[in-house]
Formats: structure tokens, C-alpha cells, sequence
């Protein structure tokens, strides 16, 4: 299982040392060299944000560097983002998620799940589908599914592929957790210094839950990992579910920011449904944890 903060663990990877240039041996699926993506995240601002786009295959003109995983298929790729004047600007990392052969056996479909950073402590977290004509170095979007920042909804994980969902978790701080189905990315909103003071007591729509808002109440750092939202994207439909929680209770009571955080350890501490495995980590469906969250009002409202 991979660790849902893997994308923090990214940053070490430019100390390792670069593979071989006339290493060109890759699992299926990771032939496309990580800048690739660059060019991939430019259309998104285009005109045309999927059309084709043409690949250097790997290892290309700059170094490829591998961090690896807990088994030997979970590797990622990663390489250096260089300015046009020649500074550092981060980095861009994927891991192949699935590979398949298209219909026509002469196309490849591949899923990557793709981490950016900046150069300034950010980590973008996203997955692709691309279609990789067979032995060509045009690779074609299909879908695209952004995420956030590290434990504020990034690092994107796929869990399952079917003929018409894709199943993934995004990371999750406690805030993220107590609402889980509202999509607002609270980081930024609370950047801009609104508050409920400033906006006539007005929040984004859904406002948060119990008015709660992030890190001045409720935990919500970058770094505060307390677990995960499980999510499907239906193909067919092009609709976006959450089908529940993943909570890592040791994760989640570490967590210190915020006025409320400490009754609601306190309340979490005490939920017997957490309480009866030896696993710290459980995965519970989106109707359970809403009646858990029920119990919190009551418990840490004042």
C-alpha cells in the first residue's frame, strides 16, 4: 500500500544518482520521460488543453531519477524542472498506475499519477490517462484529474480501474475529513484572510461544517495528514463521488491546530468503531462516518 504523503517524500529524490543515458530500460507504461507533463499542463491553459502532444522518451536530454517503492512495480520517475535561464524550478515525478492495450491492440492506454513541485514547498498532486501510440513518441490526454497540495487533497492515489470508474484517494487533514463532500479548496480561502467577520457572516457555499473553519479551528497544515477521502470518477458520466473516508487514527490525534482540535481527538479517541481493530488505519463508507459526525456536534460544539 502506498503512503498517502508519498509526495513528501518526493523531495530527497534529486540527491540519488541519475540513471545511465543509454539505460533505456523501463517497465511498460513509463517510457515518456516526466517533462513530458510540463508541456501537458501548458494546453491545459490552451485552446485545445487535450491535444496531442509530443514526448521525449526516456532517458531523454535531462537525467531521470528513481525513488522506489515498496515493491519493484511501484517506482517513480522524476526530473528537474529547468528555466529557460537555467535556474531549478522543482521538479516533475510520476508513477504508472495501470498500462493496457487499446482496442485496436496497436495503441497503449497508460494512468500516471503525477506529482509537481514548484521549487517553493508546494507538491501538485494529479492523475493523466494518456493514449501512447504503439512505439511513437505522440502521447494523447484523456482525462485529467487535478489535486491539491500535498495533504490538502494531493497526493492523488489510484486504487481501481473499471470499464466505467476510476476509483482514488486524495490526502486528508481532520478539517478535510469533517467535510469530505464539500469541494472548496479552504486553503486558498482562507489565504485571502476572509472570515466570517469580513464576508457579513457569509462562507463559500457549502459553508464548512458546523462553521468550523480550517487551522483556526480545525487542523488543516499541508502536513497534517490524518488520513484520506475516497473518491470515484464515473467515465460515462463525467461525475465525481465520494464513496467515504480512509481515517489514520494515530495520524488524525496527533494533529494540534486549532481551537477545536482537541475535543474532537478527544470525541475520536472514543469512537468504538475505531476502536475495534488493531489497525490504525480504516476505511469507512460515506454514510457511517456522516452518522459518526453526527455525535461530534454535540461533543465539541460550545
Amino acid at each position: 500500500m502506498r503512503c498517502p504523503v508519498a509526495g513528501l517524500i518526493l523531495i530527497g529524490l534529486l540527491s540519488t544518482t541519475p540513471l545511465e543515458a543509454d539505460n533505456r530500460v523501463f517497465p511498460p507504461g513509463a517510457t515518456i520521460h516526466p517533462l513530458c507533463f510540463e508541456q501537458l499542463f501548458s494546453a491545459l491553459d490552451s485552446d485545445n488543453p487535450f491535444s496531442p502532444v509530443a514526448c521525449d522518451h526516456m532517458p531523454g536530454k535531462y537525467p531521470v531519477y528513481i525513488f522506489p517503492g515498496q515493491d519493484a512495480a511501484d517506482l517513480t520517475y522524476t526530473a528537474q524542472r529547468i528555466t529557460p535561464g537555467g535556474y531549478d524550478s522543482g521538479f516533475i515525478g510520476y508513477a504508472v498506475a495501470g498500462h493496457w492495450p487499446s482496442k485496436t491492440d496497436e495503441d497503449q492506454w497508460t494512468l500516471f499519477e503525477v506529482t509537481t513541485a514548484t521549487g517553493r514547498g508546494s507538491l501538485r498532486s494529479s492523475i493523466w490517462l494518456l493514449l501512447q501510440p504503439d512505439g511513437g513518441n505522440v502521447v494523447k490526454p484523456l482525462l485529467y484529474v487535478p489535486g491539491g497540495d500535498r495533504c490538502n487533497d494531493g497526493a492523488l492515489r489510484v486504487s481501481e480501474v473499471g470499464s466505467d470508474r476510476l476509483v482514488f484517494m486524495s490526502a486528508a487533514t481532520p478539517f478535510r475529513l469533517l467535510n469530505p463532500t464539500r469541494p472548496n479548496e479552504w486553503q486558498l480561502f482562507m489565504l485571502k484572510n476572509v472570515d466570517a467577520d469580513s464576508t457579513g457572516g457569509q462562507y463559500p457555499d457549502p459553508p464548512p461544517f458546523l462553521d468550523w473553519q480550517p487551522y483556526l479551528d480545525v487542523a488543516n497544515s499541508a502536513s497534517a495528514c490524518a488520513g484520506g477521502i475516497i473518491k470515484s470518477y464515473n467515465f460515462k458520466t463525467d461525475t465525481l463521488d465520494v464513496l467515504g473516508v480512509r481515517i489514520d487514527r494515530q495520524a488524525f490525534l496527533s494533529a494540534r491546530q486549532g481551537a477545536k482540535q482537541a475535543c474532537i481527538n478527544n470525541w475520536l479517541e472514543h469512537q468504538d468503531r475505531l476502536n475495534q481493530s488493531v489497525r490504525q488505519v480504516q476505511d469507512l463508507d460515506l454514510a457511517e462516518w456522516d452518522l459518526m459526525l453526527s455525535t461530534l456536534a454535540p461533543a465539541c460544539a460550545q
